[in-house]
C-alpha cells in the first residue's frame, strides 16, 4: 500500500474510498500524537466574560487540550505572552502546558493591532520549539491560523484550523460594524491554506460556504463540549434561595444572560424587553464587570425605560461558579445578533435549566424548540418578551422542558467531542507505523 505524502491536501485523503485508510485512522487513533495549539490573541486561562477577548474559545482550548491529554496525546498550547508576572511554561494536566510566546511587548495589545505580530509568534514558537516534533498544528482564531499556516510549512505538519468567529459572518449579522479590513481575506486563505477546517455546527459549515466559497469537504463539524461532571442539576431550590437572597429578587421567576458585554451578543435587546416582561420577574446578567463601558450604557437605558429595579448585573464569574447561576435561573435567554455555537447554552441545559434563544447561527444545533427550550423567530423585544410570558405562565410546561434538557446535551460531553478531534487530525497525518500493522 501506498501512505499519502505529508504535503497530501486534507481533502484528497478524506474523499478518498480506495484501499484501507479507515482502518489505519483507527488504528491510529490509539497511537500518542503530540499536537501544538494556538491561541495568540488570548490565554485559556483568562476569565470568560470579563473582556471581549475572553470567551467560549477560552473554555473551549482548555476543555479540548486535557481532554485530548487524557488520551494519552501530549498538548502544548501556545499563547501570546501578555504578563511577565506569569512564567512562559505552565503545566495544565498532565501532558498539557501552557506556553508563553514573547511577540511584541510582553503586554495587552488590543486583537485588531496583533496582525503585523503574527511573523514574530510563529518565530517565537519555532525558536522555543527547536528540534522537537510535532505530528499536528490545530489553530484557533484567525490571528493564529496565520501563524499556523507558516508553522505547518516550516514543521511539514497538518494545520487545522478553527475560527470560532468569522468576519463576513459577523459583518452580515451587524450591519454597519466592520472588522478589520484584512481579517476576511486571511480567513479565506487559511481555509485554502490549512489542511481542514473544524465547525462547531451544521450552520457554520453553510456560512463558510456561502461567504468564503470553501469547499465542503474541506469543513468538518465536531461541536463545542461540556463538562458534565460540573454542569449538573444539583440542588436548583437552594440555588434559587441563595441568589435571591444575594441580589434581593423575591420570589418572582429569575431569568438569566450570561457572556461578555459586547453589542454581538444582544444585552441591549434584553434590556428593552424588561417592561413588557411578566410581573416580578427579573433579569440577572452576567458578565463584563463595574468598568465595563457597555454596563453603564445598559444600566442607564433601563433607568429610561423605568425598569432598574428589574435587573441585577453580576460580575464574570469563574467556570466552578457559574452552575449555581444556571441552577437558580427558571430559564437562560440567548439574544445574540450571531453564535457559530452557544457553549453558554449548552451549559445551562446540563444543568436543567431551558433556553430560550434566538433562531440565529448555530443556536438550533443546541436549542430544540418545544423540547429543551424555544426559539425566537425575531430578534425583536416584544419577540422575546412574548416567548418568555409564555414560558413563564405554563409551569407545567416549563418543567417538562427542564426534566428533558441535561439528556439533550449529553452528546456534547468532553469525551465524544475529543474522539471526533483526535479522529480527524489521525485522518491528517501520516501514519507512523509499517504497512504489516494492518495485516489482518
Amino acid at each position: 500500500m501506498i501512505f499519502p505524502s505529508e504535503g497530501t491536501p486534507f481533502a484528497a485523503l478524506h474523499g478518498s474510498s480506495e484501499g484501507r485508510w479507515p482502518r489505519i485512522c483507527e488504528l491510529a487513533t490509539a497511537v500518542p500524537q503530540q499536537l501544538a495549539l494556538l491561541s495568540m490573541h488570548t490565554s485559556p486561562l483568562a476569565q470568560p466574560g470579563r473582556s471581549r477577548d475572553a470567551g467560549g474559545m477560552n473554555v473551549y482550548i482548555h476543555a479540548l487540550a486535557q481532554a485530548l491529554g487524557k488520551r494519552g496525546n501530549t498538548v502544548d498550547i501556545f499563547t501570546r505572552w501578555t504578563d511577565p508576572t506569569l512564567p512562559q511554561i505552565i503545566a495544565l494536566a498532565p501532558r498539557v502546558r501552557l506556553i508563553h510566546i514573547a511577540a511584541g511587548p510582553v503586554a495587552t495589545v488590543p486583537k485588531d493591532h496583533l496582525l503585523p505580530l503574527t511573523a514574530d509568534f510563529a518565530r517565537g514558537i519555532a525558536g522555543f520549539v527547536g528540534e522537537a516534533h510535532y505530528t499536528a498544528i490545530h489553530s484557533h482564531y484567525w490571528l493564529s491560523g496565520v501563524a499556523g499556516l507558516t508553522l505547518a510549512h516550516q514543521w511539514q505538519v497538518p494545520h487545522l484550523a478553527m475560527f470560532h468567529t468569522l468576519a463576513r459572518v459577523k459583518e452580515h449579522a451587524q450591519p454597519g460594524v466592520a472588522e478589520p479590513p484584512l481579517r476576511g481575506a486571511w480567513e479565506e486563505r487559511i481555509m485554502w491554506g490549512s489542511d481542514g477546517v473544524v465547525v462547531a455546527t451544521p450552520d457554520e459549515r453553510t456560512q463558510i460556504a456561502r461567504f468564503y466559497g470553501a469547499p465542503p469537504e474541506r469543513l468538518h463539524v465536531i461541536p463545542c463540549g461540556v463538562d458534565m461532571t460540573r454542569f449538573t442539576p444539583g440542588d436548583r431550590a437552594r440555588a434559587r434561595t441563595q441568589l435571591a437572597d444575594r441580589l434581593h429578587l423575591g420570589t418572582g421567576p429569575v431569568l438569566l444572560a450570561v457572556g461578555r458585554l459586547d453589542p454581538l451578543k444582544g444585552a441591549d435587546l434584553l434590556v428593552q424587553m424588561l417592561p413588557q416582561l411578566t410581573a416580578g420577574a427579573h433579569l440577572v446578567l452576567l458578565g463584563g464587570d463595574e468598568t465595563d463601558a457597555e454596563r453603564a450604557h445598559l444600566r442607564a437605558r433601563a433607568t429610561e425605560l423605568g425598569a432598574a429595579t428589574r435587573i441585577r448585573f453580576v460580575d464574570a464569574a469563574p467556570q466552578d461558579q457559574l452552575p449555581a447561576y444556571y441552577r437558580a435561573a427558571d430559564l437562560l435567554v440567548v439574544a445574540s445578533h450571531y453564535e457559530s455555537f452557544g457553549m453558554v447554552a449548552v451549559e445551562a441545559l446540563a444543568c436543567g435549566t431551558p433556553v430560550v434563544a434566538a433562531r440565529v447561527g448555530g443556536l438550533p444545533y443546541i436549542v430544540q424548540d418545544g423540547r429543551n427550550g424555544a426559539l425566537v423567530p425575531q430578534r425583536t423585544p416584544a419577540a422575546f418578551a412574548h416567548t418568555l410570558n409564555a414560558l413563564l405562565a405554563d409551569p407545567q410546561g416549563l418543567a417538562s422542558l427542564a426534566g428533558r434538557a441535561r439528556a439533550s446535551v449529553v452528546r456534547f460531553g468532553w469525551a465524544n467531542v475529543a474522539a471526533k478531534v483526535n479522529a480527524l487530525k489521525c485522518s491528517m497525518a501520516k501514519p507512523a507505523f509499517p504497512e504489516s500493522a494492518l495485516a489482518e
